[in-house]
C-alpha cells in the first residue's frame, strides 16, 4: 500500500469513532431533552422512564437526597409537583459527552415555579447526569442538582456549621 493510501486509511480509522461519539451524544442529548420535556409537562413517569431503578439522586433540598433507586426520585418530584401548581426546567448552556458506555449531561439551570397559593419563584443553579448504556438506553444513574451562590437553599440561605472544635 502507498504511503498516500495509508494516509487514508488512518485518518479514515480516527474519524470513525468521532463519527460514532458524536451519534451518541446525539441519542444522549435525545434522552435528556426527552426528561425534561416530561418534567415540565408534568410527567412524573415519561421523566422516570431513563432513570435506572438503582439510580441516586442528590437534591439541595429533596428529602429523599442521597437515597438510591427510581422510587425515591419519584418520591422527591410527585412531592415537588404536589407543591407546585406549575413548574418548567429550563436548561442553559447544555453540554453532553460520552466515554465509552457512560454519558454526562451538564448545564445551567432555571426552574420557574407557581406555588399553589399563587406565590411565583425563580430558582437557579448547576445540574450533572450520569448516564449509563442499559439494553442499548441511555439511562440514568446519578442526578446532582446545586443551587446557585444566591439562590433559594443556596449556601448562604443553609444553615451554617458549628466551628471545628479541633485545634
Amino acid at each position: 500500500m502507498s504511503r498516500l493510501g495509508s494516509l487514508v486509511v488512518a485518518v479514515g480509522l480516527a474519524i470513525v469513532p468521532a463519527f460514532a461519539n458524536d451519534s451518541e451524544a446525539e441519542a444522549l442529548r435525545e434522552s435528556f431533552e426527552a426528561g425534561v420535556s416530561a418534567l415540565n409537562a408534568g410527567n412524573v413517569d415519561g421523566f422516570l422512564a431513563n432513570i435506572h431503578d438503582r439510580a441516586l439522586s442528590f437534591y439541595a433540598c429533596g428529602p429523599t437526597s442521597g437515597k438510591e433507586g427510581k422510587e425515591a426520585c419519584q418520591l422527591d418530584w410527585e412531592r415537588f409537583f404536589g407543591k407546585t401548581a406549575a413548574a418548567k426546567f429550563e436548561p442553559q448552556n447544555m453540554q453532553y459527552r460520552v466515554i465509552g458506555d457512560t454519558g454526562i449531561a451538564w448545564g445551567d439551570y432555571e426552574v420557574s415555579v407557581r406555588t399553589r397559593t399563587g406565590q411565583d419563584l425563580n430558582h437557579k443553579g448547576r445540574y450533572t447526569l450520569t448516564y449509563a448504556k442499559h439494553d442499548g438506553e441511555w439511562m440514568v444513574i446519578m442526578q446532582h442538582n446545586t443551587p446557585a451562590e444566591q439562590g433559594p437553599a443556596g449556601p448562604r440561605e443553609r444553615t451554617r456549621r458549628a466551628p471545628d472544635p479541633s485545634p
